[in-house]
């Protein structure tokens, strides 16, 4: 008996896998769409450490984007679970194709399709349902883990019980689906009920009168719901902090959301059955005008955003934009998608729906859900494949010119991320390098310097220049008159450069450039990359489009940004004064006639550097190897701002830059990432000058990386400890993840160039000073930088007493410890919070950094010795 009954409940459970299997493979054809989006979110939260400032951002400053951001991902998802059912019904899945009839209804020109069943006995696929209505959820999960991610580095370093956050997180992505299971199952058993018996059973009275009392709670509930969002909503935008309480309203409205979502997914259909009143939301024609307007919202929104651009007008967050385009994309495609299954719908329903002996023209029409004043709005069923074939023949044109468009656009030269080469004016003035190695033998009798900086966004731009600020006001400006070049890539370079305007426009007032540093970085460069990067930018690749806007990009318009801030401008147009010119007139001149020649590094795309030198010099001289002379070209000059945008061009947020008759060129870090490679050549050219050789060089390199403060501290460890080697249980990859990893890796470069110098400043004529922006660190990010799990139970315990003192010293210096956070790390970006600004500021003032700034003091106190 025992035997028997567990085979029973052996072959009931292998069914019961067998259907899960099985629905899930039809949920999987048709939904393919939705789980490519859906990964694309997943990934650009996940892997986008910017993402995460942008939240904060809107926290403590932007709370209208925030509640857009969830409003919107609010319809996302009941979008992204909305349209897989077209492409269930187009395969034919579950043989569902030919149970529902369709029709369309024309309003204000725009078609929306809707159906309705044929076979009222005909049963859904709920697993599959559910795999469906899950898509919609997915979304809440993501931003669930969005916002903990986000919280993570407050909530880690706290003392907060982190196992009790992530088991919370946990409940709240689980609990949505467990209500949906038990609704779509009390659905899935009524239906049984009602259809499996006569319509004056006992049964089925009592199932029908069930499923109405059923019905009546669950729409009260989606109505309620509704309510309590709204109200929960105002609740956000009054009493919202970025704080421990703060996460939790998050998680609770993010929660509120998922569940008012599974409740419409489920009970609006039925809504007109409860309260008639309210037979729009139920109404298949006003659920998809909705979508439709929604959309179109969205498109202005996107469109007000390119604008805002070119007419320096307010940007909402960079996180609302990008959504904003996901979501835009996924409609379009997703209507198209929609658009040609019912074009072939349409073809033949009128002949299929006359061989069905359940469908009349009466019939047809009464089922469709439309109103009896609203159905002239409906294409008749004898006009449906004149319809249909007029649509096929001018969908066919669109995509036949689309396709030949495309083909000419790869062929089409394009000048929109071209720097624009002016002719050179006949009095323009610049210095040579005979001229500036003089001015270099008046400053041999202290230490020369050479400052490089490592890229890193907006996040090395600011760290850069707050930086320079500070060694400047500790020195009284004596830094940079003893500094020969700076030097770097990216966000570093960047920075050295808008440092560079800022001392030639405010010559020794440090609180006005300040101020002025501040003011860049609380500007949204992000919102300006992203609304461009997907919107005119990218439609301007498309001929004949290509031709507008010739040099006019987005990097170029966030270089009118910084000069108008630096240079208290309003034009929309850079200045054509060339870069060497620029640098000898506004900052050289400008500063005490003397200031540090910039050296502005970007990569070529054959593997050769490309280089704007300030100080002009032979074209045959073997200055900066594997190099092609950028500010000196045979046929003109780039303009200052122009040629400083060349180096900060991060893959996929910026174009490569073109240059006529030369190349193009990407972000300066895809060959060193530090602008130590230039100095290093620089050095070594001066050397050859006698005068020079003799004095002592000091390199000092800005660093802002996390990778690379985690490199510091192991170097630091293994030192302090006599360690010389860890021993991990390596993390195994695939092939091409593993090469991946390495080609994208961007410390090769500056990793090796500091151990060098490390080596190198044991000769008395060469020191090496780097500054580190410090980071409160994990041992799992230790671990996963060098590539496994410790196996040596003796080195964790060392490290993890190591990072706790090193993270102790950090925390006690940033001091954050009020009701409110003040401070958040930086990350990887193009827009900083307010707490991030604050995060640099207590870094600066802080012992963190005093150090490296008192070593930098005591060299220029020093003497030069002649031999």
């Amino acid at each position: 008996m025992f035997i028997n009954n567990l085979k029973a409940l052996v072959q009931r459970l292998l069914v019961f896998v067998d259907n899960v299997i099985s629905s899930f493979g039809k949920f999987g054809k048709s939904s393919y769409l939705s789980l490519l989006f859906l990964g694309i979110i997943l990934l650009l939260v996940q892997a986008m450490e910017q993402a995460n400032t942008l939240l904060v951002d809107m926290i403590e400053h932007d709370k209208v984007s925030l509640i857009c951001c969830f409003i919107l991902i609010s319809v996302f998802a009941s979008v992204l679970s909305h349209y897989p059912r077209y492409i269930y019904y187009a395969e034919n899945i579950n043989d569902s194709r030919d149970d529902h009839q369709w029709y369309a209804y024309k309003w204000l020109g725009y078609t929306i399709f809707i159906f309705s069943k044929i076979d009222r006995a005909y049963k859904q696929d709920y697993k599959a349902k559910f795999f469906r209505h899950c898509l919609g959820l997915i979304i809440f999960i993501i931003w669930h883990y969005y916002i903990y991610q986000t919280f993570y580095p407050k909530l880690i370093f706290g003392d907060y019980k982190i196992e009790f956050f992530q088991t919370m997180s946990l409940l709240f992505t689980v609990i949505p689906a467990i209500i949906l299971i038990v609704l779509l199952d009390r659905f899935d058993n009524y239906q049984d009920r009602i259809i499996n018996g006569e319509d004056d059973d006992e049964e089925v009275i009592k199932a029908k009168d069930e499923k109405k009392k059923f019905v009546t709670l669950g729409v009260t509930a989606l109505l309620l719901s509704m309510g309590i969002v709204i109200v929960f909503a105002v609740l956000l935008i009054v009493s919202l902090k970025f704080n421990f309480t703060g996460y939790w309203l998050l998680q609770i409205f993010t929660f509120l959301l998922a569940l008012m979502y599974i409740l419409f997914r489920v009970f609006r259909v039925q809504v007109i059955t409860v309260y008639y009143k309210l037979h729009d939301l139920s109404s298949s024609v006003g659920y998809l005008r909705y979508y439709f307007v929604f959309a179109v919202v969205v498109a202005l929104f996107l469109i007000y955003s390119n604008l805002a651009v070119y007419f320096n007008w307010k940007l909402s967050n960079a996180m609302l934009i990008l959504l904003g385009y996901l979501f835009i994309f996924y409609y379009i495609v997703a209507c198209l998608v929609k658009y040609y299954f019912m074009l072939s719908i349409f073809d033949t329903q009128k002949k299929d729906l006359e061989a069905n002996p359940h469908v009349t023209p009466k019939s047809y029409l009464y089922t469709s859900g439309v109103k009896k004043e609203n159905r002239h709005h409906l294409v008749p069923l004898t006009e449906q494949k004149a319809f249909s074939q007029r649509r096929r023949l001018v969908a066919s044109v669109i995509t036949m010119v689309v396709i030949v468009l495309g083909i000419i656009s790869l062929n089409s030269e394009s000048a929109i991320h071209e720097l624009k080469v002016y002719e050179k004016a006949q009095n323009e003035e610049v210095m040579d390098m005979k001229a500036f190695k003089m001015r270099l033998r008046e400053r041999t009798q202290k230490p020369l310097f050479f400052v490089a900086s490592h890229g890193g966004g907006l996040k090395a731009n600011i760290w850069t220049m707050k930086v320079l600020n500070e060694i400047q006001m500790k020195t009284e400006g004596e830094f940079l008159n003893q500094t020969i070049s700076f030097s770097g890539a990216s966000g570093g370079m960047m920075g050295l450069s808008l440092y560079s305007v800022l001392s030639g426009e405010y010559t020794g007032d440090f609180n006005a450039i300040g101020a002025k540093i501040d003011e860049v970085a609380t500007e949204n460069f992000a919102s300006k990359d992203l609304a461009l990067t997907f919107g005119f930018d990218g439609f301007r690749k498309l001929f004949p489009f290509n031709k507008l806007g010739k040099y006019r990009d987005r990097s170029y318009y966030a270089m009118v940004t910084y000069r108008n801030i630096l240079e208290n401008e309003t034009g929309r147009t850079l200045d054509s004064l060339s870069f060497n010119a620029y640098w000898k007139t506004n900052i050289f001149d400008n500063k005490n006639q003397y200031f540090p020649s910039l050296i502005i590094n970007t990569a070529k795309t054959n593997g050769r550097r490309g280089v704007f030198y300030s100080v002009k010099y032979p074209k045959d001289s073997t200055l900066f190897y594997n190099s092609d002379n950028l500010s000196q070209l045979h046929n003109g000059a780039i303009a200052f701002y122009e040629a400083v945008s060349s180096t900060n061009r991060f893959p996929a947020l910026s174009p490569a830059a073109k240059i006529k008759n030369y190349g193009h060129y990407i972000d300066a870090g895809a060959i060193d990432n530090s602008g130590l490679l230039s100095s290093i050549d620089l050095h070594n050219y001066l050397l050859k000058d006698s005068t020079l050789n003799t004095t002592k060089k000091v390199f000092v390199e800005i660093i802002n990386g996390r990778n690379n403060y985690i490199w510091h501290l192991i170097q630091k460890f293994k030192k302090e400890k006599d360690v010389d080697h860890f021993f991990i249980e390596e993390k195994e990859q695939d092939n091409i993840v593993a090469d991946l990893k390495t080609g994208l890796n961007l410390d090769k470069i500056p990793n090796y160039l500091s151990d060098f110098l490390n080596d190198w400043s044991k000769n008395p004529l060469v020191s090496y000073i780097p500054i580190y922006l410090p980071f409160q660190i994990e041992l799992k990010e230790v671990e996963a930088y060098l590539g496994g799990k410790l196996i040596d139970s003796d080195q964790i315990i060392e490290l993890n007493y190591f990072l706790d003192r090193q993270n102790a010293k950090v925390k006690k210096q940033i001091n954050d410890n009020g009701s409110v956070w003040q401070t958040y790390e930086p990350t990887l970006a193009r827009h900083l919070s307010k707490s991030t600004i604050a995060y640099y500021d207590r870094v600066i003032q802080s012992e963190l950094i005093t150090d490296q700034i008192e070593e930098i003091t005591a060299e220029l106190k020093t003497k030069t010795h002649r031999p």
